[in-house]
């Protein structure tokens, strides 16, 4: 088993709740942040997120990217946390990003929902083939910064 892995949940998230799902899940987490959004009173990052959905001059069935990076052994939580930063600023852009960590179970890990649809409505959703690209910068930048680490992407 690699040291670190980062894996895309499985599923299209096309469903109407997708948005409410994944975020619902993500903002049950220790340590909770993001980009792309605000504390608006009365409008909540689901509606933030979905405004953005419609407001996109791009249409597209998936409407949320859930994806989480685990780790074999013990870090600690400010490492991790640089991690979560790091990789949510890549999608920040462009896209609205919410992450967490998560502490419970045997390995930390770390839980990202990033909207397929930018808040800019001319930036293309993002698809699986640009999905791809930015998973696999994320793989290279981990084995840069950690390189007697061996860091796996699984995403099919």
């Amino acid at each position: 088993m690699s040291d670190i892995q980062i894996i895309v949940t499985k599923g299209a998230y096309d469903n109407d709740d997708a948005y409410n799902c994944v975020l619902g899940y993500i903002s049950q987490k220790a340590y909770l942040g993001g980009y792309g959004f605000c504390c608006i009173p009365g409008l909540s990052v689901i509606e933030q997120f979905k405004k953005s959905e419609t407001a996109s001059n791009y249409s597209g069935s998936r409407k949320v990217w859930h994806f989480y990076v685990t780790f074999l052994e013990a870090w600690k939580v400010t490492a991790l946390l640089e991690i979560c930063v790091q990789t949510a600023k890549l999608f920040s852009a462009d896209y609205q990003v919410m992450f967490a960590l998560d502490l419970e179970g045997r390995e930390p890990h770390l839980h990202f929902g990033v909207n397929a649809f930018s808040y800019h409505p001319d930036t293309p959703i993002l698809s699986d083939k640009i999905m791809g690209k930015y998973l696999k910068y994320i793989q290279t930048l981990l084995s840069q910064q950690y390189p007697n680490k061996t860091v796996t992407l699984i995403f099919k």
